[in-house]
């Protein structure tokens, strides 16, 4: 059975033996191609209790974060592509509207599915369609503002909108539900209103024995208080909360979802699932295999394929020295620790390593109050979700010009994640805003430097960007210095100046280009912001073409601001060549591919200097 339509027809024991098939799937698939596992593995029940009670695509099922909807795609016609998932000219690993129907709104980053659930509730509710919009937000979406503005909105007009919050943190799940269930009897029972009522005087006479039974009973009802908390935010947010269930139990989940449907207004449906399930090694370590990299499996026990040190292992590293040199550093992050690198800096400074959700503004503008009481915040973030805190950039850091340091990992062209995750827009986001100071390392030893003079010297925001990619190992004697770039090596004619991590690339430049009697000087920028103006000043007085060269897009970006600044000079007769990313939105490919097609290889970019000589003679 591969398609969701037939899932009513199969009895208890074919289920099973449907969710069991699926697991397989997704672990020979994604120890392939690497992928979203552990939270994928936790869904398998939750995704075929949803098809068993909706009918995609008329009904919207919209998921949130798009990263836990293998299942999904198993099920809506994509089985038999399953084994292209992540690569090039294969299915995403997102919900994506250009690859099939049965995806309703693309998905790649956290808290947008509430959002995206009011629009379409809405506009059934003005047009009369009595379809269901259902979204299903992950526990960790809810620590993003965007959810609760949209359950705000959606309990205020009322409409008819089934949330699914799959709580995946709690091990205990079937526990969870009794207790719940035990304690909602316990709560409404005359033993708890009398003793609360009538009993707690009485208790408080008879000494110390009294005082401590009524003290252990205060610390009950606060307990019970806790547990029916979210009950009680959800009910006042308009909707009405049902659960906790167990998400592997699919005959309890079909009943519940069916009873919702009677709702005709907004519901939260909480469910418990365990990531990982079915796999004791991921249930034991589902940070682990959240965002894995392709696996070798040997029975139970999967062993990682060795990989070059990558930029991520070195920011972590350096902030942990950091953190060791300078009490003052304080790292905050958005729910990306782990992916950033920072595990040994959140066991090392426990009281100054702080996850604060996904909730990028509030991340920016926390770190922007830490700095202005004079500690050093160093902020971890992803490229693409820095977008998310452009706001709190401008206003709560460069306003005041406050030094605040980010770390922008996953910066320009991205592998296998495709066009929502790409890195492509923080140089020219950033470039137009004051006091910003912009650097990116092409190396290992670059990048270390870069982290310590940002602690050290630097003044207000600073931003350090660097790939998803393995460290370069080429090392440069000079220091950091504040605006400058580094000479490799000069030639007349032709200059390359690169930011980031292109030094082998134009180094094979140069061997391509040898043979054809075209000799090129190298420099590596190191800042994209400020400018080294006396060295562009010289550059453009003693070279016929300038090639600029990043890793990001070339509207707005590094060689267009050195073209901007040399125009303003009236320094002409040096032609400049931009080549950065130019086509910033491509579908999932490797990031070796990406740069190729966005001609950033080593032939593409000899070939392009070859013809422009070509030209020229």
């Amino acid at each position: 059975m591969r398609d969701y339509s037939e899932l009513n027809s199969l009895n208890k024991q074919q289920t099973k033996q449907l969710c069991a098939d699926i697991r397989e799937v997704l672990i020979s698939t994604i120890s392939k191609n690497g992928g979203h596992l552990s939270s994928n593995l936790g869904v398998v029940e939750l995704t075929v209790a949803m098809l068993k009670c909706f009918h995609p695509p008329q009904d919207d099922i919209i998921f949130d974060v798009g990263h836990q909807s293998y299942t999904y795609k198993l099920l809506t016609g994509r089985w038999e592509a399953f084994s292209t998932l992540r690569q090039e000219n294969g299915i995403s690993g997102y919900p994506d509207p250009k690859e099939s129907e049965f995806d309703s709104f693309i998905s790649g980053h956290s808290s947008t599915a509430l959002s995206v659930a009011f629009g379409f509730a809405l506009t059934k509710k003005l047009s009369g369609d009595p379809s269901y919009t259902v979204a299903l937000v992950g526990d960790g979406s809810l620590t993003g503002g965007e959810a609760f503005e949209a359950l705000n909105n959606i309990g205020h007009y009322q409409l008819n909108v089934l949330a699914i919050l799959n709580d995946n943190e709690m091990s205990i799940s079937r526990n969870v539900g009794s207790l719940s269930l035990s304690l909602s009897k316990l709560r409404s029972s005359l033993f708890y209103r009398s003793l609360k009522l009538k009993y707690r005087s009485r208790l408080q006479k008879i000494g110390f024995p009294g005082k401590l039974l009524v003290q252990f009973w205060d610390f009950i009802r606060q307990l019970i208080k806790k547990i029916f908390s979210i009950k009680v935010i959800f009910e006042e947010l308009g909707f009405s909360y049902l659960g906790p269930i167990d998400g592997h139990d699919i005959d309890e989940m079909v009943d519940m979802i069916q009873r919702t449907k009677n709702f005709k207004k907004p519901v939260l449906l909480h469910i418990i699932t365990k990531k990982g399930k079915g796999y004791e090694c991921v249930e034991n370590d589902p940070t682990k295999f959240h965002s894995s990299p392709p696996f070798l499996i040997e029975g139970n026990h999967f062993t990682t394929m060795p990989k070059q040190p990558s930029y991520s292992e070195t920011a972590g590293l350096a902030v942990l020295k950091m953190m060791t040199l300078h009490k003052k550093v304080i790292f905050l992050t958005a729910a990306m620790g782990e992916g950033l690198g920072m595990a040994a800096v959140a066991s090392s400074f426990p009281d100054r390593f702080f996850d604060l959700g996904i909730a990028e503004q509030h991340l920016t503008s926390s770190g922007a109050a830490i700095a202005k009481k004079g500690f050093i915040p160093i902020i971890g973030i992803y490229s693409t979700f820095l977008q998310r805190a452009y706001d709190q950039i401008i206003h709560d850091c460069c306003l005041l010009n406050l030094k605040v340091i980010f770390l922008i990992d996953r910066a320009g062209a991205v592998s296998d994640d495709g066009p929502t995750h790409q890195g492509s827009f923080d140089i020219a986001s950033l470039l137009p805003v004051p006091n910003t100071t912009i650097l990116s390392p092409s190396s290992a030893s670059e990048f270390e430097k870069m982290i310590q003079w940002a602690v050290e010297s630097a003044v207000g925001p600073t931003f350090i960007r660097y790939p998803k990619a393995p460290s370069q190992a080429h090392r440069y004697q000079d220091k950091i210095e504040f605006g400058k770039s580094h000479l490799i090596e000069e030639k007349p004619g032709t200059h390359l100046l690169f930011l980031g991590p292109f030094f082998e690339t134009v180094k094979k430049v140069q061997e391509l280009l040898l043979p054809k009697g075209i000799e090129i000087g190298l420099s590596d920028a190191r800042f994209a912001k400020p400018l080294d103006e006396s060295f562009l000043v010289n550059i453009a007085h003693n070279h016929s073409l300038l090639v600029t060269l990043e890793d990001g897009v070339v509207t707005g970006g590094f060689g267009q601001y050195i073209q901007s600044f040399l125009q303003e000079k009236e320094l002409t007769d040096c032609h400049i060549m931009t080549l950065g990313i130019r086509q910033p939105l491509l579908k999932q490919m490797k990031r070796e591919r990406l740069l190729e097609v966005n001609h950033l290889s080593a032939e593409k970019i000899a070939g392009t200097i070859l013809e422009y000589w070509h030209k020229k003679i």
